[in-house]
């Protein structure tokens, strides 16, 4: 599913603000709850909820080269994590790439940004064998 992205500014320093953060080694994520999500939902074909996804890559990891491959390995872990495990949707979801990332694997990125959305509650927990009937 195409990732709708996050425009506003606004939006993105609401989100270091007010939401939830946790930072690993070669990724920082920050959520929220988008109070836009109706207006998205509406205009799905499908009427489902989504996750507004912004990407950010300061020059501290390195020259344009190094940025654009940083924010490539971000959006397709988070595409591969979305492929694999249940996500919360109807929430800002904003990726920070840390200095690290620049010499990274894809294999660690993703690792490293599960765990980051498991700490913000992104993650749903699978039903225990016990509650399954």
């Amino acid at each position: 599913m195409k990732n709708t992205p996050i425009k506003e500014n606004h939006l993105y320093q609401k989100a270091y603000r007010k939401g939830k953060s946790a930072a690993g080694k070669y990724v920082a994520v920050y959520s929220l709850t988008d109070r836009q999500n109706n207006r998205f939902v509406k205009a799905d074909p499908c009427h489902r909820p989504l996750n507004r996804l912004g990407l950010t890559t300061g020059k501290k990891i390195g020259g344009a080269v190094v940025r654009s491959r940083a924010r490539r390995l971000m959006r397709e872990a988070y595409r591969l994590i979305e492929d694999e495990h249940q996500l919360v949707y109807g929430n800002l979801v904003v990726i920070a790439a840390r200095a690290k990332i620049a010499e990274a694997k894809m294999q660690d990125v993703k690792k490293d940004m599960l765990w980051c959305l498991k700490r913000v509650g992104l993650i749903e927990k699978p039903a225990q064998k016990d509650e399954i009937q």
